[in-house]
């Protein structure tokens, strides 16, 4: 299995692979890996807010939308893990469906959409065990691991370690993986991370965890750094993003 790791919206192209998981660690991954394991069965993603919108009046479902990592006026809720269970507690989930607009991870899941790439997945620190197995019980060839970065553009850290602890799993699994040097480095960062028990300080420290911890969301900042939280692997599918096992049944 050939893995390597890129970066923003221009990483689906970097790498023609089998396989793609898009990483958005805070917070687009692991909302839409939470917002499945509380009961959603169906996320639709948007890149455009007005698109988001209209598309969420119509369906009358709930919209979890962030822009520049601040809640618009017009979304039910914030691009949040824990907001998403807080709202399931309060309102259920209604037809179980969701809709999702966020700066980056979004962007690259609809970009996929218009690529019509297939086997694309969504990965985070919550379920990169889970990741992992997938990808290895597909007998997958090639993996490009696709990191969303901080506002489009920017390294951000949790992403990268996002990309290592899917390696890492993946390498427990398997002895066939053969990484490219950036894969190489997400690797050993994220196990030289883990081993001093320093991922969630790592993580607020990095522009996109101290910028959420700054404006009274660190409960997101920790959630989203909780190892392997969920076995729950979400899949891009006909343009909508569910559960693996409902796919694969």
């Amino acid at each position: 299995m050939y893995v390597s790791v890129s970066w923003y919206v221009n990483g689906l192209r970097s790498f023609n692979a089998e396989s793609y998981v898009v990483v958005d660690v805070l917070r687009f991954s692991t909302l839409v890996v939470t917002a499945l394991a509380v009961g959603f069965k169906e996320v639709y993603v948007f890149s455009d807010l007005n698109e988001a919108v209209e598309f969420r009046d119509r369906i009358k479902s709930p919209l979890a939308a962030e822009v520049d990592g601040i809640r618009p006026d017009v979304a039910d809720l914030d691009n949040s893990p824990t907001g998403v269970i807080e709202y399931v507690s309060r309102y259920g989930v209604g037809n179980g469906k969701l809709v999702v607009r966020t700066t980056s991870g979004a962007l690259i899941v609809s970009e996929a959409i218009k690529l019509g790439l297939e086997n694309v997945f969504i990965g985070s620190l919550v379920n990169a065990r889970a990741i992992a197995r997938v990808i290895n019980e597909l007998r997958i060839k090639s993996v490009n691991i696709v990191c969303a970065g901080y506002r489009r553009s920017d390294f951000s850290i949790e992403d990268f370690l996002g990309a290592g602890a899917i390696i890492y799993e993946l390498s427990m699994l398997t002895d066939d993986v053969v990484l490219t040097d950036e894969a190489i480095a997400a690797l050993h960062t994220f196990k030289s991370v883990v081993n001093d028990n320093v991922l969630l300080d790592v993580i607020k420290s990095g522009r996109g965890g101290s910028f959420l911890w700054r404006t009274g969301r660190e409960r997101d900042v920790v959630f989203a750094s909780n190892l392997n939280r969920f076995d729950v692997v979400p899949q891009l599918t006909d343009n909508v993003v569910r559960e693996y096992s409902r796919v694969k049944n």
